[in-house]
């Protein structure tokens, strides 16, 4: 046998290939012991998280919505909000902002992405 390339601190490609598989059965090992901690099902864990996940959901879009409707508040009467209220002319969306509870409304305009506000739903 001839010299080795390697000096003495450095692994062949075995010995590095042995050292890594010991390593990741080490992390196997640990993973496995965590698992076993957690003693719930998972349909109850899975029905925990979407629960909690959707009422994050419905807090953040009821504050979403309270907001527009205070920035988007008629100014004609006290209870009211403009609502945006989509139509199609010739080839184009366009849009007016309408009260809905007395008849102030705005003028036309073309509806773009940008066009922020609560649409109203037919």
């Amino acid at each position: 046998m001839g010299k080795s390339k390697y000096s003495d601190k450095e692994y062949t490609k075995e010995q590095r290939l042995v050292h890594e598989n010991q390593q990741l059965k080490k992390k196997i090992a640990h993973l496995r012991k965590l698992l076993a901690r957690v003693d719930l099902d998972r349909a109850d864990l899975k029905e925990a998280i979407e629960d909690s996940s959707k009422q994050e959901y419905v807090k953040e879009g009821e504050s979403i919505m309270d907001r527009l409707k205070q920035e988007w508040k008629c100014k004609q009467c006290p209870d009211g909000y403009l609502e945006i209220t989509l139509f199609n002319k010739i080839n184009d969306t366009w849009y007016y902002r309408r009260c809905n509870s007395c008849s102030n409304r705005t003028k036309t305009q073309k509806y773009s992405s940008d066009v922020k506000g609560i649409i109203k739903e037919n």
